[in-house]
């Protein structure tokens, strides 16, 4: 009997030693995150360029879209964190988690159950002169039951769980981010909508101008039925131009007022142009910096560290359970006196045969693990792309602006020269038609080239992570 004991406590303590040594690993940020990293961004221009940008750079703040110099911007953007929905929903998820994670952390504490109960008896005696006795009696349990994580179960279920909070916070602050970079780009929109109406009334009425002119000289004879038919087709043209714009201005404008939480009926902005702007110079922090800054790439390591404890936990499950358990009992009768009585007990538990369904929820964590590696790696190169778009945008957009804003000041000046010789009758009318839709044509692609650079900075601020206060920059 002895022999068959020593050989039973040897196993037993095998299994032990074995599970303590498959518990698991400490979680470790996957070295093809920084092996992906390049050295730098690459700057459009050559190092000329990238010297005149680092010299007027300024840090990405918490509060990025001051930057920008609009007080009605400001407004919008604390009405926007404070009452948008999306953003709330979010911030419900991260109640949701924790209550969670409290629920795994209970599972690792000591459970304490009371008992009590009471009872009354009568008893009669028959006959002449019987009697009636009565008795009550009473009793009151306690039991503590604990289960031993020998093998770490519990705790990679508490981490797992803890991971899945800071998910839901990174997803609340990717979320927070993404509005306000909606309500930035929306803005933005309005306001050269704005612009771009008021080119096109301008323009509007010099049409109409010259069409008085060349309503007179028709009635005179100086030009024909021809001309004035081209005019009122230039003049129908602008028109039709302006309702597009109105839309796309009330358009921003709906999408503005859901990002504030508000109904888009009758919302309007106050601005009136994107030169009452000013575009904030800012430069790209090192490439690296990107797995700290981003909320959608911490979101993206956090699944992945739930995952990886979550490997633990049922690894964890293979290994036999111990639990223990103290019970004490007080009881008395009122005839006889009291009682009590206490015991200590301790199982162990394991699972010989369940077809396979422990070792599957194994391979099944590990599988999940692999994925969530390569969804990481890929939200990192995601990252590094929408930096280096933004980067670019925001060159090109500088240095196209440029260019849109000389040939928009050449368009005015040759339509000013058109106008005067077709007055004094030295040009033909096509000739002052032509220069009055390449005016237009040029102006509005001016204006469409300012915005241009107002998003390019916008998505650049959204492509570095914001200034969130979880940044490490």
């Amino acid at each position: 009997m002895k022999p068959l004991l020593k050989t039973l406590t040897a196993a037993v303590a095998s299994v032990f030693i074995l599970g303590a040594c498959a518990t698991g690993t400490p979680y470790q940020r996957p070295d093809a995150a920084m092996a992906t990293m390049p050295g730098q961004w690459n700057t459009a221009g050559g190092e000329d360029a990238a010297l005149r940008t680092v010299s007027r750079v300024s840090a990405v703040s918490i509060d990025w879209w001051k930057q920008f110099g609009s007080a009605e911007l400001d407004r919008m953007m604390t009405q926007a964190l404070a009452a948008n929905h999306d953003i709330a929903a979010a911030v419900s998820r991260i109640a949701q988690a924790r209550g969670a994670a409290g629920i795994v952390d209970a599972s690792r504490a000591p459970t304490v159950d009371l008992a009590g109960s009471a009872a009354r008896t009568r008893s009669n005696q028959s006959g002449i002169g019987g009697t009636s006795t009565g008795a009550q009696s009473s009793q009151l349990s306690a039991t503590v039951t604990y289960e031993l994580d020998l093998w770490g179960g519990k705790a990679a279920a508490s981490d797992a769980a803890r991971a899945r909070v800071d998910y839901s916070v990174y997803d609340r602050e990717a979320v927070a981010l993404l509005t306000q970079a909606e309500v930035a780009a929306n803005y933005f929109e309005a306001l050269a909508a704005k612009d771009r109406l008021a080119i096109a009334r301008q323009n509007l009425e010099a049409a109409r101008n010259v069409l008085s002119l060349v309503e007179v000289r028709h009635d005179k004879g100086a030009d024909s039925g021809l001309e004035l038919s081209q005019q009122r087709t230039s003049v129908l043209n602008i028109e039709a131009q302006i309702p597009q714009l109105e839309q796309q201005l009330r358009a921003a404008q709906t999408a503005l007022a859901v990002l504030l939480g508000r109904a888009p009926q009758d919302f309007a902005i106050e601005g009136e142009s994107l030169a009452s702007l000013q575009l904030p110079a800012l430069a790209a922090y090192q490439p690296a910096a990107l797995l700290e800054r981003r909320p959608d790439i911490r979101k993206a390591e956090a699944s992945l560290e739930a995952a990886h404890a979550d490997i633990g936990a049922a690894r964890a499950a293979l290994y036999p359970s111990i639990r223990l358990s103290a019970t004490a009992v007080a009881g008395g009768v009122l005839t006889s006196g009291s009682s009590f009585a206490s015991s200590l007990a301790a199982s162990l538990a394991q699972t010989l045969f369940d077809g396979g369904r422990l070792r599957g929820q194994v391979t099944q964590s590990e599988a999940r693990k692999t994925e969530l590696v390569e969804q990481y790696l890929q939200s990192v190169l995601t990252g590094l792309k929408e930096v280096q778009d933004s980067l670019d945008a925001a060159s090109f957009s500088e240095t196209r602006r440029s260019l849109l804003a000389r040939a928009a000041a050449e368009s005015q000046e040759a339509y000013r020269i058109a106008n005067v010789r077709y007055k004094s009758g030295s040009q033909d009318l096509l000739t002052l038609l032509d220069s009055q839709r390449t005016r237009l044509q040029a102006e509005d692609s001016r204006v469409q080239a300012d915005l241009a650079r107002f998003s390019a900075a916008v998505n650049l601020y959204k492509a570095l992570g914001g200034g969130w206060a979880g940044n490490a920059g």
